[in-house]
């Protein structure tokens, strides 16, 4: 099998995208209320919440799905996975790739494999179960608030940056006119282009050709949306610290090396851009503040 790779710049990552329910936050549930999944209207969102994986234990995961049902999910712990989401329902049964960073694998010794998912929606939540690449995995996930943000390119434009104690920086500019530029310590070049394509929801796509970064580089496509980095600050703080989201050549998924440092983390509001791009053999993530 061709070895895949992963690039997650972030900080945060899967997340995770995301599957998506209904309109918004949680339901209450009172004494009358019965456990029947409550009908979502759609599942474009930007939503939130924990992957338990069999092997490496529980990570946050933010998930993005845009208005066209494309997916992708990035976790603090440095995964990511994309698919496709049926665009109403109350039931996901669906498949979705994985992708691992480069030097490190899956279970199965892969670092690029497919998974099935099967999920239910019910109360404002998704949950179910995933499995592949020898791994078994469950997830709850919840609307992020964010997701009813206006969009527009006026309200994205601006110089975003993400730094760690080691010495990794990446800085992104994302122009008035959708142009989007990026480098990294560590010379890997981004350039490329953002569009809204609902104005009404905080949703971005982004297109971008990744030069000068060995494995990584390639044309890349993805989503990504412009949250809070005081609500984020959980992400940011257990995000992997490393260049390219978090990840070195050869570290532990779990914990790492004395060389890993640690993210800085920004506070602010309407401030962070999270987002996740991915081709046919790699995936990039990162969360950048301005």
């Amino acid at each position: 099998m061709k070895t895949k790779t992963l690039f997650l710049a972030i900080a945060a990552a899967f997340t995770v995208t995301a599957c998506g329910g209904g309109g918004g936050g949680s339901e209450p549930i009172s004494d009358n209320d019965d456990l029947t999944p409550t009908p979502s209207k759609t599942t474009p969102g930007v939503w939130q919440g924990t992957v338990t994986s069999s092997t490496t234990g529980t990570s946050s995961v933010v998930g993005l799905t845009n208005t066209s049902g494309h997916s992708v999910w990035m976790t603090t712990d440095g995964r990511v996975w994309d698919g496709q989401m049926p665009m109403t329902g109350t039931q996901l049964n669906v498949n979705m790739t994985g992708y691992m960073y480069p030097g490190r694998q899956f279970p199965d010794g892969t670092n690029f494999g497919m998974w099935s998912l099967m999920g239910s929606y019910a109360h404002g939540t998704w949950s179910g179960q995933f499995n592949g690449t020898g791994d078994r995995a469950t997830f709850s996930l919840s609307m992020h608030p964010g997701y009813d943000r206006p969009a527009s390119l006026d309200l994205l434009a601006g110089v975003y940056t993400r730094s760690t104690s080691n010495g990794y920086t990446m800085t992104m500019t994302m122009s008035a006119n959708g142009q989007l530029t990026a480098s990294d310590s560590r010379g890997c070049i981004f350039n490329g282009a953002v569009d809204v394509p609902d104005a009404t929801h905080n949703m971005y796509r982004i297109n971008a050709t990744v030069t000068s970064c060995g494995s990584l580089d390639g044309t890349y496509s993805g989503m990504g949306a412009l949250l809070d980095a005081d609500a984020m600050q959980a992400w940011m703080t257990a995000m992997h610290p490393l260049e390219h989201g978090g990840h070195s050549h050869g570290d532990s998924m779990m914990g790492g090396s004395r060389m890993m440092g640690h993210n800085t983390v920004p506070t602010g509001q309407h401030n962070l851009f999270m987002f996740s791009m991915v081709n046919d053999h790699s995936a990039i993530m990162d969360a950048l503040a301005r």
